[in-house]
């Protein structure tokens, strides 16, 4: 197992896994602060969701979700170019600019807009739609990032650049040393653009999310229904894209249809059809307050002391994304192993206990996913043993983790220590 880890930590430490770690890590705190106002505007409680609607204040606390969760991909693209400049100790700044060009070059400027009851849909054009700057947009961000930063800073080495005289201010003379190793990439992923628009996908977005969509769309409902749902979102995730769209986009009319018959169910009082789609809401994201307990208690190294903490209450009630990007879980093979095997137990497991009878089926109600775990479980079920089967879920993942958490956690603190001795 030691060898095996070994591997996993020397495979995190070559060039492009540091980068992109680092630009993970660089952007956490954007989105922290997106999920404490996510949390805020969405506490399952009716006096202050009445309270916000009434006041107006809903509406303004939106704003800084919508500048962080729906404009992800803008600051991924930005961390991920300038990690690059700074690995090869080229300026970052000017790296950044280039690659959210060459990422802007890449994103479609057409929209469809719906009337107000959703029933008439208008396509149009020169605008830039919001869904390819969040969190749709994060897996073509990171290849953009990385790739137009590394075309540049290779056109900069080449020499192909407009050299001015000595007498000439710095900033002017930056001007024109970026211009052509800068267009030379705008016109690489021009050319990419030109060459998606010629394809039945059109964009470079359709094709990464037709070639993923494919394999779920002929999954039903049922358990191997949501065991896909939520096994493959977690799996996407591990790659910088959004699991959890993709999978929802794929499988819409499924969960509707399972849904809808598990509400119609609930509300004539007979047991629900669906019981596996009924624990969609505990399931999704179970394993996100265990990996938090388990950093706040073992972590030695400051920096997942210090994220353990700001996570806690984000993470109370099931909201996964400071720990994703904190940590991160994105595009780290030694979290991804535990991110991906606490679902799968998850899953299997309550479906198992479920079906001989240890865990009293759920009746179908549509309940909040920000509920505390233990809490969300009993509601889900009306019974005490979806109190005490969430327990043991978060004790089992934990466990899970924290074998994975002390390796990433001991890499850290190594850094931390090399960096205190080198100060020093």
């Amino acid at each position: 197992m030691n060898k095996v880890f070994q591997k996993i930590v020397a495979f995190t430490q070559t060039r492009y896994m540091r980068i992109m770690t680092n630009g993970f890590m660089s952007i956490a705190a954007v989105s922290i602060a997106g999920s404490i106002f996510t949390l805020i505007k969405s506490l399952p409680i009716g006096a202050w969701q009445n309270f916000l609607t009434a006041s107006g204040l809903s509406e303004i606390l939106s704003i800084p979700v919508s500048i962080t969760s729906e404009l992800m991909a803008i600051y991924v693209v930005l961390a991920m170019a300038f990690q690059v400049a700074k690995e090869f100790k080229k300026d970052g700044l000017t790296a950044s600019v280039i690659a959210l060009g060459a990422f802007m070059i890449l994103t479609p400027f057409t929209a469809v807009v719906y009337n107000a009851d959703y029933t008439v849909a208008t396509p149009v054009s020169n605008v830039i739609p919001v869904s390819s700057m969040g969190a749709q947009g994060i897996f073509l961000a990171i290849i953009t990032g990385i790739v137009a930063s590394r075309l540049y800073i290779f056109f900069l080495d080449k020499g192909w650049t407009i050299k001015m005289p000595d007498s000439v201010p710095e900033s002017v003379s930056k001007m024109f040393e970026m211009m052509i190793p800068g267009g030379l990439t705008f016109l690489i992923f021009l050319a990419v653009r030109w060459g998606f628009s010629l394809t039945s996908f059109n964009t470079a977005q359709a094709f990464i999310y037709a070639i993923l969509q494919g394999p779920l769309v002929s999954i039903g409902g049922g358990f191997w229904g949501l065991f896909a749902y939520l096994v493959v979102a977690k799996l996407l995730w591990c790659f910088g894209i959004h699991g959890g769209m993709v999978a929802y986009s794929a499988m819409a009319t499924i969960m509707g249809t399972v849904m809808a018959a598990n509400a119609a169910a609930f509300a004539a009082g007979t047991a629900v059809p669906y019981p596996e789609w009924a624990f969609n809401a505990m399931l999704m994201d179970a394993h996100v307050l265990p990996l938090c307990l388990i950093m706040l208690v073992f972590a030695k190294s400051k920096q997942y002391k210090t994220l353990s903490k700001i996570a806690l209450p984000t993470s109370l009630f099931n909201i996964s994304e400071p720990l994703v990007f904190g940590l991160p879980i994105v595009m780290n093979p030694i979290m991804a192993i535990p991110f991906v095997l606490t679902q799968i137990f998850n899953v299997v497991s309550t479906i198992l206990v479920t079906n001989i009878g240890l865990l009293v089926a759920p009746t179908g109600a549509g309940i909040n996913n920000m509920i505390p775990l233990p809490i969300l479980g009993a509601l889900l079920n009306s019974h005490w043993s979806g109190f005490v089967w969430a327990l043991i879920i978060i004790a089992v993942d934990a466990l899970i983790w924290l074998p994975f958490f002390r390796v990433q956690d001991k890499k850290a603190l190594e850094e931390e220590l090399k960096l205190e001795t080198k100060e020093a």
